[in-house]
């Protein structure tokens, strides 16, 4: 039973927060040394072995027979997908979630004839395929590229430990000393969460984010790590960061941790490139061969016997791959890689995006392109659906509507998305910000479980845990019974109901495992209490006392669990987690033939893979190429098309269906106006009237020009202000955690902040996001609005209980703030240097989403003469896409243009 626990904590850590892109080194790295045990090597292995026991320990206990795939089908229907009745997604059946369930009484089981899953064996992609070569292609260029990424993190955090003193470490932020750790819980996978914290200072660390892995030492990790059982560095999770402390995670309780103080380091881990790895492997099977074989006649079967064996014991295999290889190998087909790590022309170099680029094809039917490229959706066998699907994707200003049509309160283009991404088994939406494109996902789903009452399970990921629960709010308030898998502990307190683990105590067994739970802790507490009363009588402990009565009960524990856990999945009507723990094994009960990737233009395009690769032949893509990119650290991956997302690569070929979400409603229109003509050819409209999103009362925002009387012709103040003011300060950037801060840029936030709250008693602490593309800046800023001195000012102006209430404040990266959005956001810009360089923050991308975060106000700090300047170095010229230095040329032009810059005098 433990083994198959820890694997599960293991499978549902969080991706590593990405760090933003200036975080490079200053100087060339030492090359890795071939002789040194690195620490990195250690964790590597340590992570393998105890990945590989835990495999072996769940093979073990589930005894999982291996069966071997069918060669021979039936043919395929004409829309390219298995025919009806030789499939086990039947578009005739309803959702089992729609259906009604045996009768919810405790001690009965909710879908008693469930089959039982088993591995399957399956051959490789036969070398006389088709697209054989297309995917010998496709992993010849990426399997590089992602080996390139992994070898240059960890020889960055090799050179990190051997190389830096702990004085550039800490300083950098990388390392924290004299920490003091106590026990906060205990998780419900039997896992351990500690509290950090410093005896006389909040600890303020930005690179230990959470998701953050962690090594522990008492000095020094090459010396005196923290270790496991085998003697090999014990890695652990950052779980979540408030109030000066980190709360960290263990896979178990750690004996002594208490004890004494901890040096933290931030960590390594090749977790997350393995699973990358394993669903480029992936891409070799096929889901549809793998689905039919359930439904194989005995004397087409080979060998028969074994079908029919199976079919007794009620198995069925779970499905590994995917059925749209073509559409994604479509580029791969004919082209060849070369032996250098370098754009063949397969994948678009980042270097050759600019912000000028068609955003997207506005026509989401495609209707030029060769046939056969994209396939129509299985779904489309359903008439109902079929009929509503392509009404509502025409071009048609009104669609046409029939008795019986769901009512969807969405505007035009939104709804020729529904339509698209319902009747297409491959689709593309681009959301830019603002556009609702979390909406248009929801209402999709919605349209599919609770009006058509598709079958099919759904699967719906993201990048990252925050743009997961922004969908996992949506679909829960929509009435959809979805189920939160992966890290639970991190869910927010209003949707804790979703997480697999509360589902799980609604289940009509549950108490049933909970009374098996308490026998095992009689017999622990007999067991102890006998073993107690021997040593008094001074005889010898009987250590096997009970040990078979335990083991039977942990296994039968153990089975209860799994077959709760597999029915409370299939009772759900989506499942909704981040692209890295759609790999976890709690899944492997349920395939996923219809998924949902939101946030995809973050992602790698092997990360994006992942989700993918549980059988989908239903794949929505959505995301926006024109905010952030993946974060790449090695220059060679960078440089070969690592840092080209799946989305962007199909949005820049061309042959998959897509559509813009064209109308915006977050932003004052005035705050939209330059985005929308910069980065989206003017084509984003404004859905919300300027009077629905009115400015706050601050010295910091200009008054709005005076109109003319009606009746007299004066101009008049009309009392309003802007919404959106340059403050522009001679404060000069320094050097900070091998990044860049401006000290005059955080007092001036200070400032702002004040006011802001001053003037507006209204104002909930929690409306300001503070944003900065630096990382350094980010330390200042925490440290000029937490300081002791400020903190007695802002009490003075705003009294205690409203300065107690600054915790609230977000303080992030712009890359920490995608898919958000504030009613306030202060932007500091951070650059002030006589040569106008601007180094990283000439990513266009991130000066998109820094301009699109606010709804009522935006309020930017920097030098406008550098600014103006705007210089790229020739490391950000190589590195970066084209056009950021003309983006800020333009965008201070406009500002002055407006009027909305104030000179601040020092």
């Amino acid at each position: 039973m433990g083994g198959v626990d820890d694997w599960g904590s293991i499978v549902d850590m969080p991706m590593p927060a990405a760090p933003p892109m200036d975080v490079f080194p200053e100087e060339p790295l030492p090359a890795r040394s071939q002789s040194a045990r690195s620490i990195a090597q250690k964790t590597a292995r340590a992570q393998a072995t105890d990945r590989q026991n835990a495999r072996s320990s769940l093979e073990q206990e589930q005894e999982k027979p291996v069966i071997q795939t069918r060669y021979e089908y039936p043919e395929l229907a004409p829309d390219g997908f298995p025919q009806d009745g030789f499939t086990r997604f039947d578009w005739r059946d309803r959702a089992m979630s729609q259906q009604e369930r045996s009768e919810r009484r405790s001690g009965r089981w909710l879908y008693p004839s469930r089959p039982f899953r088993v591995q399957q064996k399956l051959p490789k992609l036969a070398k006389d395929h088709p697209l054989y070569p297309a995917m010998e292609r496709y992993e010849d260029n990426f399997v590089p590229l992602l080996t390139a990424e992994m070898e240059e993190e960890m020889r960055m955090f090799d050179a990190r430990l051997k190389e830096w003193t702990i004085q550039r470490l800490v300083g950098s932020g990388y390392a924290l000393e004299n920490t003091l750790a106590t026990f906060a819980w205990e998780t419900k996978q039997g896992g351990a969460v500690y509290k950090f914290a410093k005896k006389r200072e909040a600890i303020m660390a930005p690179r230990f984010g959470t998701g953050t892995y962690v090594l522990l030492s008492r000095t020094d990790p090459n010396v005196d790590p923290l270790v496991n059982d085998q003697n090999q560095p014990i890695v652990a999770t950052v779980r979540s960061v408030g109030n000066g402390n980190l709360f960290i995670a263990f896979d178990k309780p750690i004996p002594d941790l208490t004890k004494g103080q901890w040096r933290l380091d931030v960590g390594y881990s090749d977790f997350v490139f393995q699973r990358q790895f394993d669903a480029i492997k992936a891409l070799s099977y096929d889901p549809l061969e793998q689905d039919m074989a359930e439904f194989l006649d005995e004397r087409d079967a080979t060998p028969g016997e074994e079908l029919s064996k199976r079919r007794e014991r009620r198995e069925q295999g779970f499905l590994q791959g995917t059925a749209l290889r073509e559409p994604l190998f479509r580029s791969f087909l004919q082209a060849s890689q070369g032996p250098e790590l370098a754009s063949d022309g397969i994948v678009q170099d980042q270097h050759e995006l600019a912000p000028t680029d068609l955003p997207t094809n506005p026509n989401p039917q495609l209707t030029d392109l060769a046939p056969g490229i994209v396939k129509p959706s299985q779904l489309m066998r359903n008439d109902l659906l079929k009929s509503w699907a392509e009404r509502h994707r025409s071009e048609k200003e009104v669609p046409q509507e029939v008795e019986g049509d769901p009512h969807v309160p969405l505007n035009r283009t939104q709804l020729r998305a529904i339509g698209m991404m319902l009747s297409q088994s491959l689709s593309l939406v681009q959301g830019p910000p603002g556009t609702g494109k979390t909406r248009v996902i929801v209402e999709t789903i919605k349209l599919l479980k609770q009006h058509f009452q598709v079958p099919h399970p759904i699967l719906v990921c993201a990048h990252t845990n925050v743009a997961v629960d922004n969908l996992l709010t949506g679909l829960d308030k929509a009435g959809l019974r979805v189920v939160r898998v992966g890290t639970e502990d991190r869910v927010p307190g209003d949707m804790k109901h979703t997480t697999l683990e509360a589902r799980l105590e609604e289940h009509p067994m549950w108490d049933v495992l909970n009374r098996l739970e308490d026998q095992k802790m009689a017999v622990w507490a007999e067991r102890k209490s006998a073993a107690d009363a021997q040593r008094l009588r001074g005889e010898p402990v009987k250590e096997g006392m009970g040990r078979d009565t335990l083991k039977a009960l942990n296994q039968k524990i153990w089975g209860y669990r799994r077959d709760m856990t597999n029915e409370t999945l299939l009772d759900a009507d989506v499942i909704c987690t981040t692209c890295l723990s759609a790999a976890t094994r709690k899944l492997q009960c349920i395939d996923f033939p219809i998924v949902f990737l939101d946030e995809a233009s973050m992602a790698t395009e092997p990360l994006s893979l992942i989700p993918l690769m549980k059988g989908s032949s239903h794949v929505s893509i959505i995301g926006d190429h024109k905010q952030l990119p993946p974060v790449i650290n090695s220059e060679d991956a960078h440089s070969g098309g690592l840092s080209t997302s799946l989305f962007e690569r199909l949005i820049h070929e061309g042959h998959v269906p897509s559509i813009m979400l064209d109308t915006q409603y977050r932003m004052h229109p005035a705050l939209s106006a330059f985005p929308s003509k910069t980065f989206y050819s003017s084509l984003l409209q404004d859905g919300t009237p300027a009077a629905a999103r009115p400015a706050p009362k601050t010295a910091f925002l200009l008054a709005d020009d005076p109109v003319a009387d009606p009746s007299t012709g004066e101009m008049r103040e009309v009392g309003e202000r802007k919404s959106m003011t340059f403050l522009s300060h001679e404060h000069q950037e320094s050097a900070v955690m091998k990044s860049l801060a401006n000290y005059g840029d955080a007092e001036l936030v200070v400032d702002i902040v004040a006011d802001l709250l001053h003037k507006n008693p209204e104002m909930k602490v929690s409306d300001i996001g503070i944003i900065t593309p630096y990382l350094g800046q980010i330390k200042v800023l925490q440290s000029s609005l937490y300081a002791s001195e400020t903190r007695e000012k802002l009490i003075e102006l705003l009294g205690e209980a409203r300065t107690d209430e600054l915790g609230d404040i977000e303080i992030k990266t712009v890359d920490g703030f995608e898919g958000r959005e504030k009613e306030v956001i202060i932007f500091s810009t951070v650059r002030c240097n006589s040569g106008g360089y601007i180094g990283f923050l000439g990513d266009w991308r991130r000066v998109n989403v820094g301009l699109t975060r606010a709804r009522r106000a935006l309020i930017m700090l920097g030098n406008k003469r550098t600014l103006s300047t705007a210089k790229m170095g020739a490391r950000s010229n190589d590195s970066l896409p084209q056009g950021g230095s003309k983006v800020w040329k333009d965008f201070m032009a406009y500002l002055e243009e407006e009027g909305m810059i104030i000179d601040v005098e020092e």
